[in-house]
C-alpha cells in the first residue's frame, strides 16, 4: 500500500484516540466529530502548504501559495460549518469509522493521518523528490500534473468521502459537492501558476518536506 500522512498534533491525535474509545458511549458525540473536522482542515494544509512556503523567499510564487492556503482553509471551515451540527451517535460513528482508517503507521512507528493513494503515483513523487533533491532537472510539467493527482485524492478523501458519513440532505450534498469543485479547481490553477517558475531551491525545500509525507 501506498499512502500519504502529516503527523497530526497532540491534540487532534487526542481526540480522534478519545473519538474511538467513547464510540458506543450514550453521550453526544457530534461536538468530538466536529472539533476534530476543523482540525484536520487546518493541520492538512499547513502540513502540505503553509509549512512549505514559509521556507521560500519572498516572491508571487510564495504569496500565491499563501493565498491558496488561506483560501483552502477558509472555504472548507465555512462549508463543515454549514454540512455539520448536532445528529445523532450512530451517524457520528460512520465519520468515526472514517477517521480510523485514515489513522496508520509509519515504518517507523510514527502515527499519521492521511490516506491511501495509487502506489505508481507515490512511486513518481519519490521519483521526482530524488531527482530534484540529486540536483537533476525534471520535467516539470509532468511533476505538476502529478501533483494535481494528489491533490485531487487528498480533496475527494477529505471532503467528498468524509462528506458521505455525515449522511447529508439533498441540498447539504449539493453545496458540499459544489465546495469539493470549487477547491479542487482553486488549487489546479495555483500549481499552473506557481510550479512552472519554482527555483531550484524552492523545488529542493518541497520536495525536502513532502518526501517524508509519502509513503511506500
Amino acid at each position: 500500500m501506498a499512502f500519504f500522512g502529516f503527523i497530526p498534533s497532540d491534540s487532534l491525535l487526542q481526540n480522534v484516540q478519545t473519538s474511538f474509545a467513547q464510540k458506543n458511549t450514550k453521550e453526544a458525540l457530534y461536538p468530538l466529530r466536529d472539533e476534530i473536522a476543523l482540525q484536520v482542515n487546518e493541520e492538512i494544509i499547513d502540513a502540505i502548504l503553509t509549512n512549505v512556503v514559509r521556507h521560500f523567499p519572498h516572491s508571487d510564487k510564495k504569496e500565491t501559495a499563501e493565498k491558496l492556503a488561506k483560501f483552502v482553509k477558509s472555504s472548507v471551515a465555512v462549508l463543515l460549518k454549514q454540512l455539520l451540527g448536532k445528529t445523532s451517535n450512530e451517524v457520528v460513528q460512520q465519520s468515526i469509522a472514517f477517521s480510523k482508517s485514515s489513522v496508520f503507521t509509519d515504518p517507523n512507528g510514527q502515527l499519521r493521518m492521511g490516506e491511501s493513494l495509487d502506489p505508481r503515483l507515490v512511486t513518481n513523487l519519490k521519483h521526482y523528490f530524488a531527482e530534484i533533491l540529486a540536483g537533476n532537472r525534471i520535467d516539470i510539467h509532468a511533476f505538476a500534473e502529478n501533483y494535481k493527482v494528489f491533490a485531487e485524492a487528498t480533496v475527494n478523501h477529505y471532503m467528498h468521502d468524509f462528506y458521505v458519513t455525515l449522511d447529508l440532505g439533498m441540498i447539504k450534498r449539493k453545496a458540499a459537492d459544489i465546495g469539493c469543485a470549487a477547491v479542487i479547481k482553486a488549487v489546479h490553477i495555483a500549481i499552473d501558476k506557481i510550479f512552472p517558475h519554482l527555483t531550484k531551491d524552492e523545488l529542493k525545500v518541497l520536495a525536502t518536506h513532502h518526501d517524508a509525507l509519502f509513503f511506500q
